[in-house]
């Protein structure tokens, strides 16, 4: 959990924020790498001007400039928390980014309502860092579709691998009645995950865990109507380099992590429950028409696709033709869901009567 004190600093600046009508879409690490280095190779652009060079691109600034971006009483509070840093050189650095939570579309569904940050590791990231960019975007985006495929509005949400928790936190603001869980095995981002849940007052409850293992029994005995995940799906590298925890799917070209959830969730999901699963796919250039995902997902026990949907056709193209990718011609991500196959059901059903 985040101390009080640490909180308080994230919603004074969020507060703040989103007075100034503060707005940054986080891109992919690739692509905020070149932007930074394009103005970090020019004196007049190195440093931050404004907050989204600071809080967003993560650029160095001076004391004086920080003056015109946040009140005193706010780096005060940051400083104190050391959300804001400084160096040898007397530059002040943020140790976090602030993200807009959702995409700023239009219609908007209340275009009144101050808008939603989320907060996560600062640029560049290491291998325990919170992640959050266009992976995250397009979850949230499938997930406020999936409605269609719930008879009715869960008791019980868990969101596996669950990083700083966005698809908890959303799903927990759509159905504030829910117990909405995160699962995760990263505890810096399950305490970030903490605060984002407070700054969007969203309950959601926490806990370190390998996929399911955490999950309480009388949860597991009365049966969990929504399982959600958006997990690591960038396949293990070949070399033997480690993969910081928010990419590393595993072995069959990152997708082992993706069908563990899908087996070890039937295991625990109500008889009218659904599984949502976000995940990135390695097309083989030899066969580009073949879907291992999907060919997996139709051999799991008792579990029928109900929706698979292709939701960016070319992800990460920078891992095309490199290292486990060698031989791939495209990552796509792809939304999908399962639920109970009536048949298994009926199997259980008649296995437990006898």
């Amino acid at each position: 959990m985040a101390e009080i004190g640490e909180t308080t600093a994230y919603q004074a600046l969020t507060k703040h924020l989103a007075k100034a009508k503060y707005a940054f879409v986080c891109p992919s690490p690739e692509t905020q790498g070149r932007v930074v280095q394009k103005r970090s190779s020019d004196a007049s652009t190195a440093d931050a001007k404004n907050a989204p060079d600071f809080f967003g691109w993560n650029l160095p600034c001076t004391r004086e400039t920080l003056q015109s971006i946040i009140p005193d009483a706010v780096f005060d509070s940051l400083r104190k928390a050391s959300i804001i840093t400084t160096s040898d050189s007397d530059k002040y650095r943020s140790t976090i980014r602030v993200s807009n939570f959702y995409l700023p579309n239009l219609p908007s569904q209340d275009p009144d309502a101050a808008p939603l940050y989320y907060i996560h590791s600062s640029f560049p990231p290491s291998s325990d860092s919170v992640f959050f960019g266009p992976d995250t975007y397009l979850f949230i985006s499938f997930l406020q579709t999936i409605a269609r495929h719930l008879p009715q509005a869960p008791s019980c949400v868990i969101d596996v691998c669950c990083g700083s928790g966005a698809g908890a936190i959303h799903m927990a603001r759509t159905y504030p009645q829910a117990k909405a869980l995160g699962l995760d095995l990263n505890p810096r981002a399950l305490r970030l995950g903490g605060v984002n849940a407070q700054l969007a007052n969203a309950k959601v409850d926490f806990f370190e865990s390998n996929l399911f293992a955490a999950v309480p029994d009388d949860v597991k005995s009365l049966g969990v109507d929504l399982i959600i995940s958006n997990p690591p799906y960038v396949a293990s590298s070949t070399d033997g380099e480690d993969l910081p925890i928010y990419a590393d799917g595993g072995a069959e070209f990152g997708l082992g992590i993706s069908i563990r959830i899908v087996e070890e969730g039937m295991k625990v999901l109500s008889s009218s429950g659904a599984i949502v699963v976000y995940t990135g796919v390695a097309i083989p250039a030899a066969d580009p028409g073949h879907d291992a995902f999907l060919e997996k997902l139709k051999k799991v026990e008792d579990a029928e696709v109900a929706e698979y949907t292709i939701l960016h056709p070319d992800m990460w193209p920078e891992e095309i033709g490199k290292g486990a990718y060698a031989d791939v011609c495209r990552i796509q991500v792809v939304g999908a869901v399962l639920r109970r196959n009536p048949k298994g059901e009926a199997r259980g059903a008649e296995h437990r009567r006898q």
